[in-house]
């Protein structure tokens, strides 16, 4: 059962409930703000609830919860054998004490809120959604071992991405011996079990039933941004209609938090134009 936290001291983020259960916790707090559309922020994998208080400070005008979910940073990995990433969502979902308008999502998370839009289930189903770096794997696109390979590869390029972004301006001074151990240290507690976790994620996202889906999404992804390149974003677009998808140059894969400004303008753009357009049921 959900139990209420209460705020305490400065902190961004007030704990509004959590939910510890016999293999996996979950919890979701919520940011300042009192106005505008209910936003449920699903973060990547290896991620966590804070990395988007960037973004939720930039992109004012809304009522944000961050989920934190089993495959946040530091997991054991333990969770896909007990649910899909979308049985989870939706188990965060229930805790957020409103209806959620608009369900944001980042990478791994971008795939939970794409796997849960496009399973039938009749519950949580939001006004729109905003996916940021997902990955799509095209029909053509055949799952063999070097695409295992070239996964692999991206996955340690993607943590690495990861740490630098975490570190902040202290990763400009670092010494690169220090912060390539550090990466490889990222990259051997997360091990295969947590690759894999994505891996297998990417390939099935061709089977989801993506024509049905009918939620104004808005996709968002860098040019150079493997997850979603080339002719990926092309079929993720032509295999959902309700999908805008949008590629920049200048985006990387964690543009929730380096391309901050440019992000929340996209987002805000995409909402306000959803709230003039007859006959949508939007926030």
């Amino acid at each position: 059962m959900a139990k209420p936290k209460e705020a305490s001291g400065p902190e961004f983020w007030t704990p509004v409930a959590e939910v510890r259960g016999p293999r996996e916790r979950l919890a979701v707090s919520r940011a300042p703000g009192a106005a505008g559309p209910v936003v449920a922020l699903v973060h990547g994998l290896e991620g966590s609830g804070d990395s988007w208080r960037p973004l939720v400070e930039a992109f004012t005008g809304c009522r944000a919860y961050a989920l934190d979910l089993p495959w946040r940073a530091g997991n054991p990995y333990r969770w896909r054998q007990h649910g899909t990433p979308a049985d989870w969502l939706r188990q965060a979902l229930d805790l957020v004490p409103e209806p959620v308008d608009v369900l944001l999502g980042h990478s791994f998370g971008s795939n939970a809120v794409l796997e849960h839009l496009a399973t039938p289930h009749g519950t949580h189903v939001p006004s729109a959604a905003v996916l940021l770096a997902p990955f799509y794997r095209p029909e053509s696109l055949t799952v063999d071992w070097p695409l295992h390979d070239a996964a692999l590869a991206g996955f340690r390029r993607v943590i690495a991405d990861g740490v630098r972004v975490g570190l902040g301006e202290r990763a400009r001074t670092m010494d690169p011996d220090v912060l390539s151990a550090m990466v490889a240290t990222a990259l051997e507690r997360i091990g295969p079990v947590g690759f894999l976790s994505l891996f297998l994620q990417f390939v099935g996202t061709t089977e989801l039933a993506l024509a049905g889906v009918t939620v104004p999404t808005l996709v968002l992804a860098g040019q150079h941004d493997e997850s979603l390149a080339g002719n990926r974003a092309t079929a993720l677009a032509a295999a959902m209609p309700a999908a805008t998808v949008r590629q920049h140059v200048h985006y990387g894969h964690f543009c929730h938090a380096e391309q901050t400004g440019d992000v929340a303008a996209e987002i805000a753009d995409f909402l306000a134009f959803l709230m003039k357009t007859p006959e949508r049921n939007t926030p």
